[in-house]
């Protein structure tokens, strides 16, 4: 063999060696979140900010895992996620989506409340006081089944916003009868916009616990079990508390 094949050959066995002794990179995993829900999920200079992204980086850290999290409107991480582009997190759980994800442990619990101008309070104790009514609520959000059934019959009128802060605006001018927003992102903003004049109704409409989904087409259930394992073992040990703290407790 000649000086130049000889050389050709070793450089060629040189690379084969690096390939193999270099790390193997691992994707990000991809995951959605709604991009109009403070302080729980929120978009802020073009980054993912609130408690869930928090709680989902920690974790993925934990884990080893590689993560990006994208805030963007909430019918398209749905839309996105039913294709199996992206995991959301921050969902509620519901007959139709229990057909198309795999789930996590809940991650944290949301308590929705109805809110209403204080010159024009009702009773409210079940859905059906809502009848009639047109209400603020965010495009493509599920509040509770009984809730999306009765907007589906037409039995309860809806005006669809992109946030919380644009249905207590309508709300406060006198253009709904009633906004339902989560408890922590109502006080937030009535504290913000000094909004005395409204009221939050009790008994709350629903407290839904929230989760970590993948589509079941995307096969990430031992992604999931290993998130589950590593949000009890933070929440053991107190790190989980500390990034609530973190995320709401300043509001």
């Amino acid at each position: 063999m000649d000086t130049d094949s000889t050389g050709t050959l070793a450089r060629l066995l040189l690379a084969l060696v690096l390939c193999l002794a270099a790390p193997v990179l691992r994707a990000d995993t991809l995951i959605a979140i709604d991009n109009a829900n403070p302080p729980f999920m929120y978009e802020q200079d073009g980054q993912a900010k609130g408690l869930y992204p928090l709680v989902l980086e920690a974790v993925f850290a934990r884990a080893g895992q590689p993560v990006a999290i994208q805030a963007m409107p909430w019918k398209r991480a749905l839309r996105r996620s039913e294709n199996a582009e992206v995991g959301v997190g921050g969902i509620y759980k519901t007959s139709r989506r229990l057909e198309l994800y795999d789930y996590s442990q809940p991650i944290f619990e949301e308590k929705l409340i109805v809110y209403v101008h204080r010159d024009k309070a009702f009773r409210f104790t079940q859905v059906s006081d809502l009848h009639g009514k047109r209400i603020g609520v965010i495009r493509g959000w599920s509040y509770t089944e009984e809730l999306d059934e009765a907007i589906r019959d037409g039995r309860i009128k809806v005006t669809e916003s992109s946030s919380d802060k644009a249905n207590f605006k309508m709300l406060a001018s006198g253009r709904l009868d009633a906004v339902i927003a989560i408890e922590l992102a109502g006080q937030r903003i009535i504290q913000q916009l000094q909004m005395h004049q409204v009221l939050a109704l009790e008994p709350p409409l629903s407290i839904n616990p929230t989760y970590l989904v993948f589509a079941k087409q995307a096969r990430q259930q031992a992604l999931l079990q290993r998130f589950d394992q590593i949000l009890l073992e933070m929440r053991a040990d107190g790190s989980f508390d500390k990034l609530v703290q973190q995320a709401v407790g300043n509001r």
